[in-house]
């Protein structure tokens, strides 16, 4: 009986770890450049699918608002968005997440070349389901920088990373400089 418990609190020890380590190689596939882990990590086509809906959802409302406050214009801006936004944000979206994007990065690069973790872009780690792990990300060295939460599922025996779920337009574009 004491070593099926041992071997159930191993087991549930190693189930709560897993995501954590799968952070880890997330970390060290981006501070080694290694195209291959990143691909094994990431779900580069359901990220891209989750993202180019939730930007185009953002463009839409964005859209509706405008034209509820000023409905002339907002007519002829909501028409447009509908018309350009699809395939400006899916080819935005499809250069943008990509290992290969991701690995060039500046931020990526410079932390390579300092050999510095990612560890300090993380504000929260944690389950919201038993096979959902979700991780928030934030630039340490800006306190008002928006935050971007990444979300990880287990997939057969592993963790991947399968979504990316960015904060509202206003958030995002009042830090532009």
């Amino acid at each position: 009986m004491r070593r099926l418990l041992l071997l159930l609190a191993i087991l549930i020890a190693a189930y709560a770890g897993y995501p954590y380590l799968t952070l880890y190689w997330l970390d060290q596939a981006l501070l080694n450049d290694d195209q291959e882990a990143l691909e094994r990590l990431v779900d580069f086509p359901q990220v891209r699918a989750d993202l180019k809906a939730e930007m185009k959802g953002h463009l839409l409302e964005k859209a509706a608002e405008v034209k509820e406050k000023r409905p002339i214009l907002g007519t002829f801006g909501e028409a447009l968005t509908k018309l350009f936004a699809p395939d400006l944000v899916d080819s935005s979206v499809d250069g943008m997440v990509t290992p290969e994007a991701i690995l060039n990065n500046p931020t990526v690069v410079e932390h390579r070349k300092k050999d510095e973790s990612f560890v300090d872009f993380i504000t929260y780690a944690f389950f919201t389901a038993p096979a959902r792990f979700i991780f928030d990300l934030k630039d340490p060295e800006k306190p008002d920088s928006p935050t971007v939460t990444a979300i990880m599922k287990l997939d057969g025996f592993r963790w991947r990373v399968v979504g990316v779920e960015v904060p509202p337009l206003e958030q995002l574009l009042s830090k532009v400089p």
